[in-house]
């Protein structure tokens, strides 16, 4: 095999055949400029488009839409619900005797719900009740 190698590198020699002509690239500019057309520069002020403004205003606005879609969407964020629906909810599983260890253990509520829970019914036992008659008098 490198006896073949040395001799088609023997006949055919080192060169790859290409050469460029002696001081080709000393007037190459000239030619060069020569050979292209004339053109006008022409400075043009172009105002920017109101879309071109705002698209990176609209783009954040997107990203961010973007990521509160997601943390709705991983994150069980439920914005439908409100507070004091949850503290209803948590009532009525305490309520019920038996479940009351189930609702700790699905872990619909936490201890600290229980405790706020048992903390505004004993304040809501403490404070008398108001007088329906005492409402109406004038």
């Amino acid at each position: 095999m490198k006896q073949e190698e040395s001799t088609i590198l023997k006949k055919l020699g080192k060169d790859s055949g290409f050469k460029t002509p002696e001081n080709y690239f000393d007037d190459f500019n000239e030619r060069m400029t020569a050979m292209l057309p004339d053109v006008e520069i022409t400075d043009v002020n172009v105002k920017p488009s109101t879309w071109v403004r705002i698209r990176p205003y609209a783009y954040l606005a997107a990203m961010f839409a973007g990521i509160w879609c997601m943390m709705k969407v991983f994150n069980g964020i439920n914005g439908t619900t409100s507070g004091q629906m949850r503290v209803n909810e948590i009532a009525e599983g305490i309520h019920v005797e038996g479940n009351a260890d189930e609702f700790m253990m699905m872990g619909a509520a936490s201890d600290y719900d229980v405790m706020s829970y048992q903390d505004s019914v004993a304040q809501s036992m403490d404070e008398p009740l108001p007088d329906v008659n005492d409402a109406n008098k004038p």
